[in-house]
């Protein structure tokens, strides 16, 4: 963006580059929400605008800006959705060559955030030790906040001392070893407040232990055996457990206290709903609770005895459960929930008289109203 002098020397108020007089750290901000290769290509904006990409503290670094269909395009492409990543084939030796070249001049010290994207299956072993390379190189930058999202076989290098200011970490498709668990403890990651584990292969026995997460979100993960699920985090207060590939990850799933839990989302594909998942005693102080895709509620009671009271529960809402054998440990829930406000039933199977009785009994409800469909046949409701 070129300057315009004005005939007595100095630059007419109508043509100022307002925009590269900005302070580097507004400008930092502004690239932020850019792509590592859109960054870089503000550097044709005009000579101040050159090297600034070389100490932003934001790496966005995004396979998908070397589809064909997105070389000589703006922004306007990155609304694609990634259920359809792999509609172009991505020009790996040029995003290789990018990446590389990237980081041998990027000279921030330390990075705001860290966000990956790589998510073809079709990346070689060359490739992929390419990407475990980067990764290993942008950790060592001590990141606030790092996203990574593959479907490689990509692995999470070990934090040591980079984790010491990590409060988000958010992981898709990653293998993690061992290793992932027993650095998980306050002194490897003192500030981290919220963990996202989505499709990431975790070992045996896997743990997570954490007295500082706040927010935990395990979805769809696996292991190479079944093996049990154990979290212990007594600071969460937002707990999401989505479990839809069993027998591919675990046999059991336990939970410790969680005395500042605000809400919890339980979702079991149901070919998964035989999972015992004892979970019931570890959420007795959330407020707001959902499950999903529940055979049956009695697989979050199995092996315990009296039932739990829910003090602070203000909302129950059970979606695609089926509650026509289950009505006592609904009914449980109601009676063991004084201060709940709202309950809702959406698409379970449940008998009509039940649904009825309690209508009648807890006024203050707000319930769904069932489409007929998913009521049982006269035939089969019991009484």
């Amino acid at each position: 963006m070129a300057r315009t002098m004005g005939p007595s020397g100095k630059q007419p108020a109508g043509n100022a580059d307002r925009l590269s007089d900005l302070p580097d750290g507004l400008i930092h901000y502004i690239m932020s929400f850019l792509t590592v290769r859109q960054a870089v290509q503000t550097c044709v904006l005009s000579r101040r605008w050159e090297d600034l990409w070389c100490s932003m503290p934001c790496l966005n670094i995004d396979e998908q800006d070397f589809r064909p269909s997105a070389i000589g395009q703006g922004s306007e492409y990155l609304d694609y959705d990634y259920e359809d990543e792999f509609e172009d084939d991505i020009d790996y030796a040029r995003f290789e060559d990018f990446v590389t070249n990237l980081l041998m001049f990027h000279s921030a010290p330390t990075l705001d955030s860290f966000r990956f994207h790589a998510v073809c299956h079709a990346v070689s072993h060359r490739e992929i030790k390419f990407i475990n390379s980067w990764l290993c190189r942008c950790i060592k930058r001590r990141p606030k906040v790092v996203e990574i999202h593959s479907t490689g076989d990509c692995k999470l290098p070990r934090f040591g001392s980079s984790s010491s200011r990590l409060s988000r970490l958010h992981l898709t498709g990653i293998t993690l070893d061992r290793t992932f668990a027993q650095q998980l403890p306050c002194s490897s990651y003192p500030v981290l407040e919220d963990l996202e584990l989505k499709r990431c292969k975790l070992d045996d026995d896997a743990e997570i232990a954490s007295c500082t997460l706040k927010n935990l979100t395990i979805e769809d993960c696996t292991t190479s055996n079944p093996s049990a699920l154990t979290i212990k985090a007594p600071s969460l207060t937002h707990l999401q457990l989505f479990i839809t590939a069993f027998g591919q990850n675990w046999h059991a799933v336990t939970v410790d206290e969680m005395p500042f839990l605000v809400k919890a989302t339980i979702r079991l594909k149901p070919s998964t709903a035989i999972l015992p998942c004892k979970l019931l005693y570890s959420l007795i102080y959330v407020r707001d609770l959902e499950l999903t895709g529940l055979r049956t509620l009695d697989n979050l009671h199995i092996g315990s005895g009296t039932f739990p009271v829910f003090h602070n529960l203000r909302s129950l809402l059970l979606d695609k459960c089926d509650l026509s054998d289950s009505c006592d440990i609904l009914g449980s829930f109601l009676n063991n929930a004084p201060c709940l406000e709202k309950l809702t039933l959406q698409l379970c199977e449940v008998l009509f008289v039940f649904l009825h009785l309690y209508r009648v009994k807890y006024s203050s409800f707000t319930i769904l109203e069932l489409p007929e469909s998913f009521l049982l046949p006269k035939a089969s409701r019991r009484f």
